[in-house]
């Protein structure tokens, strides 16, 4: 005789369920993605299947992360993290093309373990988490966006007081946009890899594979060589036009991101954009004769105990921010108000001493920020892989 009525006891309670209810100790391997079940009576969280495990349907050119993967993995499979039922946190961050959300995947796939993927918030998402008895991995993809709104919610999901079982969360980002709390806490993140341009083996695989004239290969390293940044769309891209056209024209009209110059830039995070003139007075104050304020935040002082420290990190101590700089390449030949870089848009013409306030949008409470900046140094022939392109 069929069951048409089970029945659970939960602290004491008898609650019926419906006789075709299955019941599993754990959802098994497999990645799943988390669900809202909204009903006229309850709304409750739960997860779904999507795949055994993740599949690509292309060839995966090398990425460079294969040292940050065993990294990673000895790291959870540690008897510090183990027995003490230590949660893991890491951010892949990168533009978009970067492969920062494969290299997620094939993480997932090395470690075999249950993927949840959480792409939106959700009421109750906390507790649902911190509930399941299962050690597993929690995938977070684009995490600035999809707690926009919640920072908060990520960092206590992520602090994981009362975990039932111990989780790897690995959170993806386009820019690096979250809760310093959680950033500056490395008990809650533990590893940051950035991804950048392609590597040199995945450019000359990619072209091997794929470019039908291997007798053009020179022109296309000289056209990746010159460009803003290098993803493998853009490759592709390039050598599809090669393919069709035999050669990238002369007047260039692919739209792909070609640099002008090379820049190096001093950013000084957290500091009052207002600072400006004690900044300046504080660095006059330790320069060497004849020496620029630009060639000083270049530099570095030798200290006392015969060690060098980088100028940069002074004013960190003394502003209490973050002063660091970065090299950019730009389709642009000069700075300016209106100039477009990676971090924004530069707010004004640069004053005498290379300084300019650059505006963007914090993706995080959605408004305009602005943040004190220096150019150091311009590089009127960039090569975005300084002559290793062979």
């Amino acid at each position: 005789m069929e069951i048409k009525q089970k029945w659970i006891n939960e602290n004491g309670i008898f609650f019926p369920i419906p006789g075709s209810t299955t019941i599993y100790t754990s959802p098994g391997d497999g990645v799943f993605q988390v669900v809202e079940h909204k009903t006229m009576t309850s709304e409750r969280i739960g997860i779904t299947k999507i795949a055994d495990e993740f599949t690509f349907d292309f060839k995966i050119y090398d990425l460079g992360i294969e040292d940050t993967i065993e990294k990673i993995i000895k790291t959870w499979k540690s008897d510090l993290y183990v027995n003490d039922k230590k949660n893991l946190g890491i951010i892949f961050n990168g533009i978009k093309g970067t492969g920062k959300t494969i290299a997620s995947k094939i993480l997932c796939n090395r470690l075999h373990l249950p993927v949840i993927i959480i792409n939106q918030e959700s009421a109750n998402l906390i507790d649902f988490i911190q509930s399941l008895e299962f050690e597993c991995i929690v995938l977070i993809d684009e995490a600035e966006k999809t707690f926009k709104n919640e920072q908060e919610e990520l960092l206590k999901m992520i602090d994981g007081v009362y975990n039932a079982s111990r989780k790897l969360y690995i959170l993806t980002t386009n820019e690096l946009r979250l809760d310093d709390n959680l950033l500056g806490r490395p008990g809650r993140i533990r590893y940051i890899k950035e991804f950048g341009n392609l590597t040199i083996n995945a450019i000359n695989d990619y072209i091997q594979d794929n470019l039908i004239d291997k007798n053009k290969r020179s022109q296309i390293l000289k056209v990746v060589d010159s460009l803003e940044i290098s993803t493998i769309d853009i490759l592709k891209a390039i050598v599809d036009e090669v393919n069709v056209h035999g050669e990238i024209s002369e007047e260039n009209i692919l739209n792909i991101p070609i640099a002008q110059c090379r820049f190096q830039i001093a950013y000084f995070d957290d500091i009052d954009v207002n600072k400006r003139d004690d900044i300046k007075n504080f660095i006059r104050s330790r320069l060497r004769k004849n020496e620029t304020i630009a060639e000083w935040l270049s530099g570095s002082t030798k200290e006392d105990n015969g060690t060098y420290k980088d100028n940069v990190d002074y004013i960190d101590d003394e502003f209490d921010g973050s002063c660091y700089t970065r090299n950019i390449v730009s389709t642009c030949h000069t700075l300016k108000e209106g100039s477009k870089i990676k971090d924004g848009e530069l707010k004004e013409d640069l004053d005498k001493d290379g300084f300019a306030i650059i505006k963007y949008i914090d993706d995080i409470i959605n408004e305009e920020e602005e943040k004190l900046c220096c150019v150091i140094k311009c590089y009127n022939t960039p090569s975005l892989y300084r002559g290793k392109l062979k």
